[in-house]
């Protein structure tokens, strides 16, 4: 860390910038300034963990960050790591006690897709979804997981190439890797949508693409379907009341039908052969 960025960075924070994570323009480029925050583990985290624990379900458990420098010193250990193992993140630049300053990682994907739906692009929409599917399944391949694979946490750079943003949350400590990855899968899926309602093709080429590149046999697939198993018997008791549940229930609902399907092999190889062709 050079001392005039650190000089830089804290003059602008005392001025007022108004915004936890707020972009700087340092050396010719746009940077991005991380801000501390509190401790998010609240009340019923713990009874969160403690349903993980009765259950036996790891992905349950609370992945909140824990705030504070810790928080900050973690986000910078993943981004590190995911550097190493190329995975395409962004640079860090300084990590202090109050805050971190990263490189710039491109246009975020949900911006980018939901532009394409505006301008009637439906190849387009449908490439980025794929892409950002067969992203996820490449760093899961690598070895790692985000935590928070959201489609508003995703990026797309001048190039095509899909890179990943915000790691304040680290799954990888608080499960196994392979229940860490089916909890990406959940919360991908579910971005999809919850960000492109009344569009199940997109929430299965996102699928589809993930399935091309790990297959049905990836050690995450255990996990995923039990998952499934265990909603089961919630999806079938809200199913009669979908019209009266909130947007999010429903999403929820649907990205679980999709997903169910394709794991009881109803659409899993077809699934895979649509991409693949």
């Amino acid at each position: 860390m050079t001392e005039q960025l650190h000089v830089f960075v804290e003059q602008t924070i005392a001025q007022g910038v108004g915004a936890r994570v707020f972009p700087l323009r340092w050396a010719g480029r746009r940077i991005w300034v991380k801000q501390a925050v509190p401790p998010k583990e609240k009340g019923w985290h713990r009874l969160q963990r403690l349903i993980a624990t009765l259950t036996r379900i790891p992905m349950l458990r609370p992945t909140v960050s824990p705030g504070g420098k810790a928080g900050l010193a973690s986000e910078a250990e993943i981004i590190h790591a995911l550097t190493k193992a190329g995975v395409l993140v962004p640079d860090l630049l300084a990590v202090t006690d109050n805050w971190i300053a990263i490189g710039d990682n491109g246009a975020i994907l949900q911006t980018v897709i939901s532009d394409a739906v505006k301008a009637g692009d439906e190849d387009r929409v449908a490439e980025l979804i794929a892409k950002a599917g067969a992203a996820l399944a490449d760093l899961h391949i690598s070895g790692f997981t985000h935590g928070a694979p959201l489609l508003r946490n995703m990026t797309i750079r001048d190039d095509g190439r899909i890179g990943f943003i915000d790691f304040e949350e680290d799954p990888n400590k608080r499960m196994p890797l392979p229940d860490a990855q089916a909890r990406d899968v959940l919360l991908f899926l579910f971005s999809i949508q919850r960000g492109f309602k009344r569009r199940p093709d997109l929430l299965r080429a996102g699928w589809r693409a993930y399935l091309v590149v790990t297959g049905m046999t990836a050690p995450q697939m255990k996990p995923l379907s039990h998952i499934v198993r265990v909603i089961r018997p919630v999806y079938i008791a809200l199913k009669p009341f979908r019209r009266w549940l909130g947007t999010d229930a429903i999403n929820a609902m649907l990205a679980y039908g999709v997903l169910r399907r394709s794991l009881r092999g109803k659409d899993a190889s077809q699934d895979v052969s649509l991409v693949a062709k």
